[in-house]
């Protein structure tokens, strides 16, 4: 009987979270996959695995996160993320990929480094 409580009230509340995001938020979130995708491409192009591991992360992270939305929610962040990649594409490459290195603090290349090290 708790067993079912749980679940209905996590349930509940992940209904409720859900509903209560604006579709503006939505595009953010499509807007920010849409980052985190060409950030991630591009560093595979440039060969920084530390980077691409980073992008990569916050890339999967965020999409599980939007994979708790109702349908009709998950489809904005969807189709904003694809209007988000084709306003990316138009970048300068160069450009882009040093946007995306200044996001990625020495710090978190520290981490990244540390992760992708040999044991």
């Amino acid at each position: 009987m708790k067993k079912r409580i749980g679940i209905f009230l996590f349930l509940y509340h992940s209904i409720i979270l859900a509903s209560a995001v604006t579709d503006d938020e939505l595009k953010t979130i499509g807007q920010t996959l849409a980052n985190y995708h060409m950030c991630s491409k591009l560093s595979l192009e440039m060969g920084d695995k530390a980077m691409l591991n980073y992008y990569s992360e916050m890339y999967d992270d965020s999409l599980l996160k939007a994979q708790d939305y109702q349908e009709g929610q998950l489809d904005i962040v969807i189709v904003e993320e694809k209007i988000g990649m084709a306003k990316l594409a138009k970048i300068d490459p160069e450009n882009l990929g040093q946007f995306c290195l200044i996001r990625f603090d020495l710090l978190s290349r520290k981490m990244q480094e540390k992760k992708l090290a040999p044991k």
